[in-house]
C-alpha cells in the first residue's frame, strides 16, 4: 500500500469515530448582553437626582460603582467623603436637570446634560447654588446600572 492510501484510510477512520459538529458555535440567547436601554437610563439618572435630594448617603452612593471617579481624578472612596460631607452640611438640597443627550451601547450609556443645585446650609439657612454641565458614564455591573464616571463643571460667573 502507497503511504497516501494508508493516510487517507487512517484520516477515515478517525473521522468515522468522531464525527465533525455542523453546527455552528454561537452564544445562547442568554449569553448575549441586552444593550442599556434609553428607558433604564432615564429611570436611573431620575434615581440619582431623588436619592441626592433625599440626603441618604447609603442608597446614593450605591448607584456608584466601586471603581467610579469623578472629574477624571477623584476615586469612590473620596467621592463618598465628599457626599457624606456635603450632606452632613446642608438641610436641605434642590436638584434640577436637564438631560441633552443618552447614547446607549451594550453594556453602559453615556450621558449629557445641565444641573443646577441650590443647597440650603444648616447653619443660618443660607443658600447656595451650582450650575454647569454634567457627564455620566454609566456601566452595567452585576445585574443593574452604576456610575463610572461622572464629569461637571460649574459656570465661571458664580
Amino acid at each position: 500500500m502507497r503511504p497516501k492510501t494508508i493516510f487517507l484510510g487512517l484520516l477515515i477512520s478517525l473521522l468515522s469515530i468522531s464525527p465533525l459538529s455542523t453546527e455552528a458555535q454561537v452564544p445562547t440567547p442568554s449569553e448575549i448582553p441586552k444593550a442599556v436601554t434609553v428607558e433604564e437610563v432615564e429611570q436611573f439618572i431620575h434615581q440619582y437626582k431623588a436619592r441626592f435630594v433625599k440626603m441618604d448617603l447609603d442608597p446614593f452612593i450605591e448607584l456608584f460603582s466601586r471603581e467610579a471617579v469623578e472629574n477624571r481624578m477623584i476615586p469612590y472612596s473620596d467621592i463618598r467623603e465628599a457626599y457624606r460631607s456635603t450632606i452632613a452640611y446642608n438641610q436641605s438640597i434642590l436638584y434640577r436637570l436637564k438631560i441633552y443627550s443618552i447614547q446607549t451601547y451594550t453594556q453602559r450609556a453615556f450621558v449629557r446634560g445641565r444641573y443646577e443645585i441650590t443647597q440650603t446650609i444648616k447653619k443660618g439657612g443660607k443658600k447656595r447654588a451650582f450650575r454647569g454641565d454634567i457627564q455620566w458614564d454609566i456601566v452595567h455591573e452585576a445585574g443593574s446600572l452604576k456610575i463610572r464616571e461622572v464629569n461637571y463643571g460649574r459656570d465661571r460667573w458664580e
